[in-house]
């Protein structure tokens, strides 16, 4: 969506000194020197009233700037092949708004990534308690494997990041659960022994793909451990066509849209 609409959608009226002083002075014959902010009444300024692609980067406070829905996108380093990931509407009714993040493999050697790689940047993984998040899956998906599903990845420092003893790096993967046909289906990541980690972490911890973990016992593992990305991932397995809402991270929940990627409180 247009810069406007987003900012009047998500945080408000915006209105600086510079783009009131506008406003009013085109409005009201006054000159720039005459309009102070004491002269414009609270929420009076609304979006409509400013022009496209007129506010900048240093007019926008630092939480807005911070905002995670802004750091969400394709992870393209991670991406293989033909694997595309979107943000689009339905299918059917998501979980959360109309809209949900398409996710589309077409062979064993596509993989999708879809992440943000800004936000999550240094949080100890012993703070994360809570992990799920809503598949939209197909008969066609399930009939290749009855666990053909989207991936939860966080990219990890397995030590800390101030800890330069190996292993620095690993992908912490969940592996989904079977999720019901041509429907949405919640899937609890948090509670479930379906985690292992990729490398030489995967190989200390005995937490591998052939060999999962709870979450809790990767964080035991590996205590100082800190988040580098949050992600979620298809391949390389199976060709795959569907959609992922509701990821929660704690307590949030990141709704993916047709406009963009916001975040919500978890339902009761």
């Amino acid at each position: 969506m247009g810069f406007k609409t987003f900012l009047n959608s998500r945080f408000g009226a915006v209105a600086t000194g510079s783009v009131a002083i506008a406003l009013l002075s085109a409005s009201a014959g006054y000159t720039a020197g005459e309009i102070g902010s004491r002269d414009i009444a609270n929420d009076s300024v609304r979006s409509v009233d400013i022009q496209d692609e007129t506010i900048r980067d240093a007019d926008l406070s630092e939480a807005v700037k911070r905002n995670p829905g802004s750091h969400w996108s394709i992870v393209d380093r991670n991406v293989i092949g033909n694997g595309d990931s979107y943000l689009r509407a339905g299918p059917d009714e998501a979980p959360y708004g109309v809209g949900s993040l398409g996710i589309r493999t077409g062979s064993p050697e596509d993989k999708a990534a879809f992440g943000n790689q800004t936000n999550f940047a240094g949080d100890p993984l012993a703070g994360i308690s809570t992990v799920a998040y809503s598949v939209y899956t197909t008969g066609e998906n399930n009939a290749r494997y009855a666990e053909n599903g989207p991936s939860v990845i966080f990219e990890i420092d397995p030590t800390g990041r101030e800890d330069t003893t190996a292993p620095n790096y690993s992908s912490l993967v969940y592996a989904p659960e079977a999720a019901g046909s041509n429907q949405w289906t919640r899937l609890e990541a948090s509670g479930a022994d379906r985690w292992f980690l990729t490398g030489a972490a995967g190989t200390s911890s005995g937490c591998t793909q052939a060999s999962y973990c709870t979450l809790d016992e990767v964080k035991s593992h590996y205590a100082n451990a800190t988040l580098l990305t949050a992600q979620i991932t298809k391949g390389r397995d199976y060709a795959f066509s569907g959609a992922v809402d509701g990821l929660q991270i704690n307590d949030r929940v990141y709704d993916f849209e047709p406009t963009g990627v916001t975040h919500v409180a978890p339902a009761d």
